[in-house]
């Protein structure tokens, strides 16, 4: 039951005339048969037409015998008495039939079905008559597998016309299911959607692929290869389609079945017909067999069945007339231009110098806008000695196989671009290589101790938009390496902007992703956060997630929701991170991911496997190089990681680590500061932060300053000198609010959380990101409530009081020693080391009520 269609059709019925038409199989009589049953305010007429109702005498009879039956027509109507049609008097004898019905009680419907049968014009005429007179009673539907010859237009103008075309009579995929389902078999949904895909909803095609799947051993193999070529399938096409066309009709329908789309040029170029776009029309207005697209209804589709049957039928008469044609077709739509489509029909020319020419011709087009997969398919149509042959197949197949995380191969594929480098190469093949030698040699992280070293482009900019793109991406990218970047941000954003004007969408996510890098090198979380977003916004969109630019992406906005305390965000997406299968190809991104990683379940409580974490992936890691801001940030991760775990030695050995990697630094001071802290050596930990704070230090992090300040405001605190804690509590601010670090606030320590506290709305311009300072110093480390015993809690719960500990112990009746062993005990778990800062911390783990500047 199709209650959609049936629907439909009693939304036609207002109309004077309903046409019914689709070819064979779609199930026309079927739906009509149903619908008449389903009706009982109006009787139905029903003539099935055959060749032998091309006589108008046996036609008009046969119509009128059916009127005649129905239940409603009253005894004395004229449809009941004798009727001789004759070919002089049909004008007249229709003029009385007319009258006739329109004297009926009730209306009435004529369903006259299989009207194609209809050929000799004194017939078509006859029916044309019929439906150019508005009869009063009559709702007359027609149903074809064409268009009849019969003003279709002319009624469709005056708004006399109601049509139901194979459009919407094909299966819908949930009907399908219940087709298959009531034909005995039970199918997954896969199954299901490949037979309603392979089918395009045709009922006959999913009945005869339900009638094959029964009969087979094999139901998957038969899947797979089920087509129009089955033997079943392709009878019922040639019986019941392809015989009622002429044979040059044919011919047309055989030579444009090697492409779908057949847009109206390229079946101009197959069947060298100059009325193709004509026959094209004709044959989807009078058969539809063949669909358009668009508006323009410049570019058709064939019926898949029906098409895979062509094909195969095209290919029995030689596979050189099909190569030839699929030839023809690789050059008509690289000229559109159409790159994946044309190195389709390239590779099934097997043809390997036109395979060849198309390669150069198309690689950089489809590496800009993320054809990675039709250039791989391709390639695998070329011998493996032709591609090592040939720089140009050489670097395509590199890049091709760097975006797939394939490092050894591409480095392999670089090498024989090499040694096969001509002296005197064009321009594009040099962008091309200078691309493929940096990305290889940067994202994908070659081994230690490569002596290649990749430089940028270095030539003259070319015209050509994908050419001078690439350019930029490959001066932006060097300029990065160089740590130039004012000069890799201006190449990039050129990158980007060509990129996005000209919808080059894979070259906008590597642009994207690399100024991310750019901005994360400057401090500025909020622009690497924000490009971060876009980046993965657009692997989204073209399902790109599975890239190693995507993965960078992912890396960024956890680390950027690492440091303003998004404890979970920064969990999650590190975790996709490295869920990807391209982030084993990079030990550098699985380092930063697995790092970040580790710090979040740090921050979420998971302190020892935090840390563990931490540890594992600089191990892994081991020697490689990376910029000097990566391995630092993921260094003070783990240091202060160490430290607060009271981990001294593994704290030293990350010291050590980055040491070795980037020489006396900033942040290796605050590692000496952090570490001396603990032994009450102010005026030595001081003299290790002014290097920094005076900026006389090379700094590789932005937000080590801040950290730095931290320190300070801290000291300050603990020498009573409050008035200089506050100053450097600002500076702290002041340099954090642009970077978006908040991390550094959540582990400062009580002091700092006191002095945010107790100097809110102090801080100006800051005085809103001073706010998250607080909340992050109060829960950005996760969830970890204090273990505190009943007693415990009841001593903490006095220590807002004004009452001495004397009093508290008289108030409890136990003895001053004992509420100092609990005071004590507090400390230790909450992490302080005064009574203030005992209730600030009480109030932070939810352990007090009341207002904290109370207390």
């Amino acid at each position: 039951m199709r209650a959609t269609l049936r629907s439909a059709l009693d939304a036609g019925a207002a109309a004077d005339v309903s046409l019914v038409c689709a070819p064979a199989g779609y199930g026309k009589t079927l739906l009509l048969s149903d619908w008449s049953r389903s009706s009982t305010d109006v009787d139905t007429a029903w003539v099935s037409l055959d060749r032998d109702d091309n006589d108008p005498g046996r036609l008009w009879a046969a119509i009128v015998a059916a009127l005649s039956a129905c239940p409603s027509i009253p005894g004395g109507s004229r449809l009941h008495a004798p009727w001789v049609w004759r070919h002089d008097e049909l004008p007249e004898c229709l003029a009385e039939l007319v009258q006739a019905i329109g004297a009926l009680p009730r209306p009435i419907r004529l369903i006259l079905d299989d009207v194609h049968e209809l050929v000799e014009p004194d017939a078509l005429h006859s029916i044309g008559a019929l439906t150019r007179n508005r009869t009063a009673g009559l709702q007359l539907v027609l149903s074809s597998r064409r268009d009849p010859p019969l003003s279709l237009p002319r009624l469709r103008l005056a708004g006399r016309l109601w049509e139901l075309r194979a459009s919407q009579m094909r299966f819908t995929p949930a009907e399908a299911a219940t087709l298959l389902e009531k034909s005995g078999l039970r199918l997954t949904p896969t199954q299901v959607e490949m037979l309603h895909r392979r089918t395009g909803g045709w009922a006959a095609g999913l009945r005869l692929a339900a009638l094959g799947v029964a009969e087979s051993a094999d139901r998957d193999a038969f899947l797979a290869q089920f087509s129009g070529d089955e033997r079943s399938v392709a009878d019922y096409l040639v019986g019941e389609i392809l015989c009622a066309l002429p044979e040059d009709v044919q011919e047309f329908l055989r030579v444009i079945s090697i492409s779908q789309p057949v847009p109206t040029g390229l079946a101009t170029a197959l069947s060298g017909r100059e009325d193709a776009g004509c026959l094209l029309d004709r044959l989807e207005h009078q058969t539809s067999l063949l669909s358009p697209i668009g508006r323009g209804r410049d570019s058709y589709t064939i019926q898949e069945l029906l098409r895979t049957y062509l094909l195969a039928d095209l290919r029995r008469q030689g596979m050189n007339r099909a190569e030839a044609l699929h030839a023809v077709a690789a050059r008509w739509w690289a000229a559109e231009p159409d790159p994946v489509r044309a190195l389709d029909h390239a590779s099934q020319s097997h043809d390997s110098d036109l395979l060849t020419e198309m390669l150069r011709r198309l690689a950089i087009p489809l590496i800009l806008s993320g054809g990675h997969t039709p250039l791989r398919e391709a390639l695998t149509c070329v011998s493996a000695q032709t591609v090592a042959a040939d720089p140009w197949l050489a670097l395509t197949s590199a890049m091709v196989r760097l975006e797939a995380g394939e490092l050894s191969a591409a480095c392999s594929d670089l090498r024989r671009a090499r040694q096969v480098w001509p002296t005197d190469g064009p321009a594009d093949l040099a962008v091309l290589r200078a691309v493929a030698e940096q990305l290889t040699a940067g994202v994908a992280d070659p081994a230690p101790g490569s002596s290649h070293t990749a430089v940028g482009y270095t030539g003259e900019l070319p015209a050509e938009p994908e050419l001078e793109a690439l350019a930029r991406l490959s001066q932006g990218t060097a300029h990065l390496e160089c740590d130039d970047r004012v000069g890799a941000r201006v190449e990039l954003e050129a990158a980007l902007y060509l990129s996005r004007i000209h919808h080059f969408d894979y070259l906008t996510m590597q642009s994207l992703a690399l100024l991310g890098i750019v901005e994360g090198g400057t401090g500025d979380m909020h622009s690497m956060r924000e490009v971060g977003i876009e980046a993965s916004a657009t692997a989204a969109e073209h399902g790109w997630e599975n890239t190693i630019w995507a993965a960078v992406s992912t890396a960024m906005l956890a680390y950027t929701a690492l440091m303003r305390t998004d404890t979970a965000e920064a969990e999650r997406s590190a975790a996709e991170g490295l869920a990807l299968d391209v982030t084993a190809s990079s030990p550098r991104l699985r380092f930063a991911l697995k790092a970040v990683h580790g710090a979040a379940a740090f921050d979420a409580g998971g302190r020892a496997s935090g840390l563990a974490e931490l540890q594992q992936a600089r191990s892994e890691f081991g020697g490689r190089p990376a910029p000097a801001e990566l391995v630092a940030a993921l260094a003070m991760l783990e240091f202060r990681t160490a430290l607060l775990l009271g981990h001294s030695a593994a704290a030293r050995t990350v010291q050590s680590w980055l040491a070795d990697r980037t020489g006396d630094t900033a942040e290796l001071l605050m590692m000496q500061a952090w570490a001396e802290t603990a032994g009450c050596r102010q005026d030595h930990v001081r003299s290790l932060l002014m290097p920094v704070l005076e900026g006389v230090v090379t700094m590789v992090l932005p937000q080590t300053v801040v950290e730095a300040w931290l320190l300070e405001a801290s000291l300050a605190v603990a020498s009573g000198k409050r008035s200089a804690a506050r100053a450097a509590l600002r500076r702290a601010l002041a340099v954090a609010e642009p970077l978006d670090a908040l991390r550094p606030f959540a582990y400062a320590g009580p002091n700092i959380r006191e002095l945010l506290v107790h100097q809110r709305g102090s801080f100006g311009a800051s005085d809103a990101f001073a706010e998250r300072a607080v909340v992050a110093g109060a829960g950005g480390r996760g969830k970890r409530e204090p273990m505190l015993s009943e007693r415990e809690l009841t001593v903490l719960g006095l220590l807002p009081s004004l009452l001495s500990l004397d009093e508290i112990a008289t108030d409890l009746a136990v003895s001053v020693n004992t509420v100092k062993s609990h005071v004590r005990s507090i400390y230790t778990k909450l992490g302080v080391s005064s009574r203030r800062l005992a209730v600030l911390a009480a109030h932070e783990h939810g352990l007090l009520s009341g207002s904290v500047r109370q207390a």
